[in-house]
């Protein structure tokens, strides 16, 4: 591979060819059977997915049932938690974490389109929402909306002299 750095690859990645116009995704749908559970799942349920050469966490975004059992059968939507990966309907995946074990199908890829460079810096210029606290000194009007006792005295801390640094 010429002009690539072993630091932009990665486990996992594929080579593709153009010609198969390759898409990556954060979010995809599949078909799982959960093999065994201790007691159920439902969204926002994070386990490790393995899907050909990629091994990432996913999280459960929605399901065709509200909880799924040891023996279920559902249509899943999952969200790749670190990165997005590059992947093809039809293919099996395994869902598991701890003694949880899923199989399954991907049924359908989301594809994730990056923003462009104008979109990039037109969120950059756009005014940056207000955060907490700003505007107020430290101090001041706090639920009682009195001042801090040494504040009202007057009265400052002292001086404290530099230790000496031995060189």
């Amino acid at each position: 591979l010429k002009k690539i750095k072993r630091s932009q690859i990665r486990k996992g990645m594929v080579m593709v060819s153009p010609a198969l116009n390759p898409q990556c995704c954060w979010e995809f749908e599949g078909e799982i059977l959960v093999l065994h559970h201790p007691t159920t799942i439902s969204a926002r349920y994070q386990a490790m997915v393995h899907c050909g050469s990629i091994r990432q966490t996913a999280s459960i975004i929605r399901m065709s049932a509200d909880c799924l059992r040891t023996g279920d059968k559902a249509q899943v939507l999952f969200r790749f938690v670190k990165h997005p990966e590059y992947l093809r309907e039809g293919q099996k995946l395994v869902f598991r974490e701890g003694r949880t074990k899923a199989v399954g199908n991907v049924t359908k890829i989301i594809v994730y389109h990056p923003p462009t460079q104008a979109q990039l810096k037109a969120k950059l210029t756009s005014k940056p929402p207000q955060q907490r606290g700003d505007n107020r000194r430290r101090n001041q009007g706090g639920p009682g909306g009195a001042a801090a006792p040494a504040a009202e005295a007057g009265a400052s801390l002292p001086a404290v002299p530099p230790s000496p640094v031995k060189a």
